[in-house]
């Protein structure tokens, strides 16, 4: 929780100074190009690798009820993940810097179940969110007054989490866990990963204006990272605290957004 606060606290830090120098900019005149800071909307899939992790689970449940006749099983699905942002940008000529802030989590929830014959209904329920902030030095082609092609990359902060929780991991009639079929998986009633790291992201974009001081503007941005071995803050099915198994998250996805742009200094 206190490095959650301390990301947060830097991220309000620096946009608040960089919003400071935009004001200083615009009220004396100091400033050689222009500065527009922007809001943008829109989607990505398979946050923080989930995929294939939920396959892993689904998997197992198909394995164990294949082989066991009476087994009930809801599998786990993976949906697309909204994403919102903020971003400030100063462009001078064909160049630009862009310091940015996007946050994703799913809305659908990512949950399944297993109930073996003759046991309890294990719940899977799968929690995960990313908080990144993007640094962006690029070229802008003009392609008419305030509108431009635009390409860069970048390193990113990244602040993720991955948290799965079981109902029953563990069952004693029939004898069955998701460990004992496969040796990657689970049989704590929690597994925990929160981290912050540092990945890189290549974006691409158009922007067109719609008004003397607005544009809107599509990107595409791809990401690549992976964190270091998270310690687990897990608890066991006997309901013991744990800090293993320990698990690298991996943040490598795609984003389109959606933005409007207001500019500050001409």
């Amino acid at each position: 929780m206190r490095m959650k606060k301390n990301i947060f606290f830097k991220i309000l830090i620096t946009f608040s100074t960089l919003f400071a120098l935009c004001f200083i900019w615009h009220t004396y005149g100091f400033a050689i190009g222009e500065v527009a800071v922007g809001l943008n909307a829109g989607a990505t899939y398979d946050l923080n690798a989930m995929e294939e992790l939920a396959s892993r689970y689904n998997l197992a449940m198909e394995y164990y009820s294949a082989n066991n006749a009476g087994t009930e099983t809801d599998q786990i699905t993976v949906p697309h993940a909204p994403v919102f942002g903020l971003n400030v940008r100063y462009q001078f000529n064909f160049f630009f810097f862009r310091i940015g802030y996007h946050y994703t989590a799913p809305f659908q929830s990512m949950d399944g179940s297993i109930t073996p014959a003759g046991g309890t209904r294990n719940k899977i329920k799968m929690d995960v969110f990313q908080a990144s902030v993007p640094t962006t030095i690029g070229l802008l082609v003009p392609m008419g007054s305030r509108s431009y092609f635009f390409i860069g990359c970048g390193p990113s902060l990244h602040h993720t989490s991955i948290t799965i929780t079981q109902s029953n991991p563990v069952q004693t009639s029939p004898d069955f866990s998701f460990a004992s079929i496969d040796r990657s998986l689970s049989s704590n009633k929690r597994d925990s990963y929160t981290g912050a790291f540092v990945g890189y992201h290549l974006m691409i974009g158009a922007e067109i204006p719609v008004h003397d001081k607005f544009t809107v503007s599509v990107e595409w941005i791809h990401q690549q990272g992976n964190s270091h071995q998270i310690e687990n803050d897990g608890i066991g099915a006997d309901d013991a605290e744990l800090k293993t198994p320990k698990k690298s998250i991996n943040v490598m996805g795609d984003f389109v957004l959606f933005g409007i742009n207001y500019y500050i200094v001409f």
